[in-house]
């Protein structure tokens, strides 16, 4: 802004001493001199505070101290580069001849400022009129940067339009995924543990629907949130970005606002041109899905050949390298219709840095199958390298369960690796088997982070138990019945408690005196209830056998 802008606020007005209208020193009377910023002194040197540009306001205490001191003072701003000075009423009532005889030798534009204005308003004013005018600016970018990407060029990426925001605004921006993976930032990066928080505030705010931008605050620093929608136009979805602004945006002004969400929606382009660069993996994982579920399965050259052809979509021409291996991971989302969101969850959790690395974007490939809700990735390891359960399930137990409304599940099952491709067929069984366990629900765990679940090899080897999902769900229930029933029914018309008896006389693994212990009952008590229970069913508590029946009838109840 310019010097006439400040005068026609009305806040201060030019002193006439006789210049007005006649060029001073640099050929011009001083009014379109830019102003950058103000600065309130009054001490007698303000050398070190003044910079090209400022608006000096002073309230001449210092005159009043050394009447003497005026030529030297404006001397000593002029040679900083001050854009004028303005000169409270207060303190003399007026402003003294002195400082305008010496602004007018040294061609400093002077300004008074009567006693009912308040410096601060002035700075404000000049504050409003910057931050417009940068807002301009910005927004002239914004406009270059879209018609650059709709017409196929390219506008520098996610982190050129932080950056926009960075160097015309001020504004420290980060674009995180619904995982809290950092994709782009202003340095300094956001730490792992507050982009996943912010990832978990901003699914929380969506699932509720509330209006964006959702303010919060993450220790000491205050954050707006705006959605990056997975498209550009589409709907909120589990699978939005968002751009975290270090700010708070409540008395933004509307043109702030629109402004970001304007580079939000560009985002949501950039993003989409990612997820095209993407599209040859996944066409190429398909086909290699094809005949791993074909029941003739092509024979064995046909999952050879459409893995070596997806490892070279991946990898380029020199392909994966000695000791590459393929692991499958499968996905589903209960009650979710549409397949395509969940290969893109399934990608987004993939991508977190703690999965696979930084570089894993060009290792995976993920493809909707044929199963409404379900999605199959297939990861191409380098040599010792393997993707664990216990990495999954940080990265999706993080936010993701935010994002599910209730009664939803989202389960990932890990298949084991293998080096030759003709093993893929039974790496893909063991993967949708393992994704089958997690989605069994848990008696234990509650609240969100149970709504996801997550099964490697490790954890199906780890029990047997863990194998009791894989029954089809109308054998377990019929089991379950057969056994129970009879403990149940007798608990209903006697109100007693064979049942809970039965639970903890097997979780303290047949001990009496520690079941008796737990459920307050003496021992011999407890042999009665247990003697009633064998009664009643058939079985014999001292056998292995017919413990691990009733162990795997309450787990299917």
């Amino acid at each position: 802004m310019q010097l006439r802008d400040v005068i026609s606020s009305r806040l201060l007005r030019l002193v006439d001493d006789g210049r007005a209208g006649r060029a001073d020193r640099d050929g011009d009377d001083g009014l379109d001199r830019p102003v950058h910023r103000t600065v309130t002194i009054d001490l007698p040197d303000p050398r070190r505070f003044v910079s090209p540009g400022d608006l000096v306001l002073t309230g001449l205490i210092w005159l009043r101290q050394d009447p003497e001191r005026p030529d030297a003072y404006v001397r000593i701003l002029v040679e900083a580069g001050a854009a004028a000075l303005g000169a409270g009423e207060a303190e003399f009532g007026h402003v003294p001849s002195a400082l305008e005889e010496a602004c007018t030798r040294h061609g400093l534009p002077l300004l008074a400022i009567g006693v009912d204005v308040s410096f601060t308003s002035i700075a404000e004013f000049v504050a409003r009129r910057q931050a417009g005018a940068r807002v301009g600016n910005l927004a002239a970018l914004v406009d270059r940067h879209r018609r650059l990407t709709t017409a196929g060029g390219t506008g520098g990426g996610a982190e050129a339009l932080l950056e926009l925001l960075w160097s015309e605004l001020d504004l420290r921006a980060h674009l995180v995924s619904p995982t809290g993976r950092l994709v782009a930032g202003t340095p300094p990066a956001l730490p792992e543990e507050t982009a996943t928080a912010l990832a978990a505030r901003f699914l929380t705010a969506e699932r509720s629907r509330r209006r964006p931008p959702h303010r919060t605050r993450v220790r000491t620093t205050a954050y707006s949130l705006f959605p990056v929608r997975s498209g550009p136009g589409a709907g909120a979805a589990p699978t939005d970005w968002l751009v975290a602004v270090e700010a708070d945006s409540g008395d933004w002004p509307g043109e702030h606002i629109d402004l970001v969400e304007r580079l939000a929606a560009l985002m949501a382009v950039e993003r989409a041109g990612r997820h095209a660069d993407r599209a040859p993996g996944r066409r190429a994982a398909g086909r290699l899905l094809g005949p791993l579920e074909s029941p003739a399965g092509g024979g064995v050259a046909a999952p050879t050949e459409a893995a070596a052809r997806l490892a070279t979509t991946l990898t380029g021409a020199d392909g994966p390298g000695d000791g590459a291996r393929w692991q499958p991971v499968a996905a589903r989302w209960e009650t979710l219709t549409g397949g395509a969101p969940v290969a893109d969850l399934l990608e987004e959790v993939l991508l977190h840095p703690r999965c696979l690395g930084p570089d894993a974007a060009h290792r995976i490939a993920v493809t909707a199958t044929g199963d409404a809700g379900e999605a199959v990735a297939f990861v191409l390891l380098a040599r010792g390298e393997e993707l664990t359960s216990e990495a999954v399930r940080h990265v999706a137990g993080a936010a993701l369960p935010l994002a599910l409304r209730d009664g939803e599940r989202l389960s990932l099952g890990l298949g084991d690796p293998v080096e030759d491709a003709a093993d893929l067929r039974h790496a893909v069984a063991e993967a949708r088997h393992a994704r089958q366990v997690a989605a069994a629900p848990r008696t234990a765990g509650t609240g969100p982070a149970s709504s996801v679940g997550v099964c490697g090899p490790a954890d199906m080897a780890s029990h047997v138990m863990s194998l009791l999902p894989l029954i089809p769900a109308e054998v377990r229930r019929a089991f379950s019945r057969r056994l129970l029933s009879p403990l149940y029914e007798y608990d209903r018309r006697h109100h007693s408690d064979l049942v809970p008896t039965l639970r903890s006389f097997l979780d303290h693994d047949g001990s009496w005196a520690r079941c008796g212990e737990s459920l307050h009952l003496h021992v011999n008590s407890l042999r009665y209830r247990i003697t009633r229970i064998e009664s009643l069913t058939g079985r014999n508590l001292a056998r292995l056998e017919d413990k691990m029946d009733f162990v795997a009838a309450l787990r299917m109840h």
